[in-house]
């Protein structure tokens, strides 16, 4: 593991909230909390200004101006190096499915405690990890074993009908036999 720090960015629309992530994040050896954002926007415009960006944003949801989902979208394009983590009191399937589509490589509750917090954003800098919490694992993992996957297959093909037949599997059905060797 690297003995580099790795830096954050700590997005909420409440400043009790993100001061206390920042004091404890931040007090750790390994961590250094670069800015923090009152909302999507202020997030976007102090990347603009950071002379350094940070690797993992934690970014909150539900936030007046500009909501989490939608400064991931935008800052995953215009930064495809930095990774999103989703930090929120949401724990409902269409924000979960939003936020992963929209660039997050995470999702964890605030209810987490900040060492699983902590341990969970070295998982994405270090192994490329996407930390979820269990709850939301939970729900995910029910999600996709209930969704349906649709196959769609291309109607048009560059072979000739011929070209075609001659390439359909065939079934060839053998016979074999069980042998016992004697003893």
């Amino acid at each position: 593991m690297s003995t580099e720090k790795i830096h954050l960015a700590i997005i909420d629309d409440k400043l009790p909230n993100r001061v206390s992530l920042a004091d404890k994040l931040g007090g750790m050896p390994d961590f250094t909390v670069l800015f923090t954002a009152a909302n999507g926007l202020d997030f976007l415009d102090q990347m603009k200004k950071a002379a350094m960006l940070p690797e993992v944003v934690l970014m909150d949801i539900d936030m007046p101006e500009m909501n989490g989902i939608d400064a991931v979208g935008v800052g995953s394009q215009l930064y495809p190096n930095v990774r999103f983590v989703m930090l929120t009191v949401f724990d409902d399937d269409n924000k979960i499915f939003e936020a992963i589509q929209s660039g997050a490589v995470g999702y964890l509750l605030k209810d987490e405690k900040v060492e699983i917090i902590a341990e969970s954003v070295r998982q994405v800098v270090h192994y490329g990890g996407a930390p979820m919490s269990p709850r939301i694992a939970r729900k995910t993992v029910q999600l996709l074993s209930s969704a349906k996957v649709e196959i769609k297959e291309k109607s048009e093909s560059i072979l000739s009908e011929r070209e075609m037949e001659i390439l359909k599997p065939r079934i060839v059905i053998r016979e074999f036999k069980l042998v016992r060797m004697a003893s």
